[in-house]
Parts: structure tokens; C-alpha cells; sequence
């Protein structure tokens, strides 16, 4: 199936655009409000299985949030529109007059007292700017083989989905010829726009994993918990049990009986999962082996 810019896609994108429109209005005339305590933050490279361990996580009743993806909340400041277009990246210093009073005072509204929980792939390009806002924040990072990720990336990409924005350029991609861009928007994108869905997908799986690991590294380590998607499949009571534990949470029953469960939770994939579907696109995959290998390497895996 071919990606389209049909027009259902266009009144998604414009409907979210309004929401964003809302939350701008609302922030400025926000209170200042008391800062957000201990929030925790799950990222990792779209399609990485991020949607799936948030699932598990938000099934906690100490922990509260929008149940969903926050782009609108985030993105009121840090839209790259507002940057220039240059990436999803933001630091320290991208943070804005009246937004950490913005967020604070969102957040509390969302969790009434409870402990924030966020899950937004663009926060693997955003640790340090998280790290300013909230200095006792919990990261939870997701890692994945890239030939799994890169693949899922490519077919999300040739069916149109998880489209975040319509750029000021027009993208050539062989498969695909429009405005939309899918997913997280890496440093360096404008390099791609006239390559290949499999580059860009590459791209992507390159600078979450990169970025994230290098911001990471410079936190306090009992703050960074690093979670194998390959081994939250294999056993999800222990892996999910320890995460509990690192994160200072209680070893609640809805949490585990999820965890046991985890097999029947498809979560958000695009086609049926099954072991070693990358396979399938192999061709696709072959090109750019060479740039996502050593991405793969420094997160553990070995046999690339």
C-alpha cells in the first residue's frame, strides 16, 4: 500500500493543529503552579515499543497522565516551527518565558495529585531539555533491534501513519511525494528529503537511540532505567517487576496481571507481530545496514 495525502489525513492534521492553537491560548494566561514531583518520562525510537511498556505502566494507580502521547502538551513551546524547522531537538536552553509555569500548571490538571506519567518518542531528542524542567525526573529508555524498528518505521511510513507534521519542503521519497512527515523530526532531515523512505527511517532509528543514549549518560544513573523490548517479551513479570522497583513504585497487581498478559496486548503495531518480521523487508533493509549497525552495536546487539 502506497502512502496518499488524501484528504482525511489533511482534517487529522488540522484538528490537531487547532488543539495546539487551544493549549497556546491557555498558557497564556497559566498560574504559576507548584513544580510536578518525581514525574517519570518512557521514550525510545518511534515504533521501538514504546506504546506497549507505557501501556503496562499506566495500568498503575499511583501514576496518572493524558493516557496518550503528549505532542500537543509539549509541542505548544517546542514545535520546531518555532525553531526553525531545524529538528525535534530541545535543550536547556530552547525552554521559553512562562513555559515551565505552563507545564506545571497542565500537568497538575491532568494528574490531580498522582505521579506524571508521559510516554512521547520526540523525548529521546529532548532529555536534557526534560532534565532542566524536571532535575528529579525518572527516565525510562526502550531499546530494540533496529532491523525490527526500521522496518516497522518503513511500513508506518508507506501506510501514512503517526504523521506529526506538514513541513515547509516537499519530501521525494520514491514511495512517497508530499508535505507530511511521519514520527520524530531528527537534526539533519533536510539530508534525506530527496532519498528514500528506508533512509529516513534510518535516520530516525540513528538520532533516537543516539541522542538519547548521549543525554542519558550525563544523568545521575539511578535516575535512567534501560528496558530490552526482546526481553520484555520473553519475560514481562521480572522485567516489568524490577522497572517497579527502580522507579520507587509498588509491585500493584493490575501492573503484573497485565504483565502476564502481555502477549494479547498487540499494542499499536501496524500488522501482526511475529518473530523476525524485519525479514520480510530485507531488501529495503540491506542499503542501510551499514548506517543503523553501529547504533545497534552500542545498544547491545552484537550480532550485526
Amino acid at each position: 500500500m502506497i502512502r496518499t495525502d488524501d484528504l482525511r489525513t489533511r482534517v487529522r492534521f488540522e484538528r490537531r493543529r487547532g488543539a495546539m492553537a487551544a493549549r497556546r491560548a491557555t498558557a497564556r494566561v497559566a498560574r504559576k503552579a507548584a513544580p510536578i514531583r518525581r514525574p517519570i518520562f518512557v521514550l525510545g525510537c518511534p515504533r521501538s515499543g514504546t506504546t506497549l511498556l507505557f501501556a503496562v505502566l499506566r495500568c498503575h494507580p499511583d501514576l496518572a497522565g493524558s493516557g496518550a502521547e503528549g505532542h500537543v502538551l509539549w509541542d505548544t513551546y517546542q514545535h520546531p516551527a518555532g525553531h526553525g524547522w531545524t529538528s525535534d531537538r530541545s535543550t536547556a536552553e530552547t525552554i521559553r518565558p512562562g513555559e515551565a509555569a505552563f507545564l506545571n500548571g497542565a500537568i497538575a490538571r491532568l494528574t490531580h495529585g498522582g505521579r506524571f506519567l508521559d510516554k512521547t518518542p520526540k523525548h529521546s531528542l529532548r532529555v536534557q531539555y526534560l532534565d532542566a524542567l524536571f532535575p528529579d525526573a525518572s527516565f525510562v529508555f526502550l531499546r530494540r533491534d533496529g532491523r525490527a524498528t526500521v522496518s516497522s518505521l518503513i511500513e508506518g511510513w508507506t501506510r501514512g501513519h503517526a504523521i506529526s507534521y506538514r513541513l515547509p519542503v516537499t519530501l521525494d521519497l520514491g514511495a512517497y511525494r508530499g508535505r507530511y512527515w511521519s514520527y520524530l523530526l531528527p537534526p539533519g532531515w533536510r539530508r534525506v528529503i530527496r532519498t528514500s523512505i528506508p533512509e529516513v527511517a534510518a535516520l530516525q532509528y540513528r538520532a533516537a537511540n543516539e541522542i538519547a543514549l548521549d543525554d542519558l549518560s550525563r544523568l545521575d544513573p539511578a535516575r535512567v532505567s534501560v528496558v530490552s523490548f526482546e526481553d520484555l517479551l520473553a519475560d514481562p513479570r521480572a522485567v516489568v517487576g524490577d522497572l517497579l522497583e527502580r522507579l520507587e513504585l509498588r509491585r500493584a497487581g493490575s501492573v503484573l496481571r497485565f504483565a502476564d498478559d502481555l502477549d494479547r496486548h498487540t499494542a499499536s503495531s501496524l500488522s501482526p507481530p511475529r518473530p523476525d518480521k524485519w525479514l520480510e523487508r530485507g531488501a529495503e533493509l540491506a542499503p542501510v545496514m551499514d548506517r543503523i549497525a553501529p547504533t545497534m552495536r552500542r545498544l547491545g546487539y552484537e550480532d550485526v
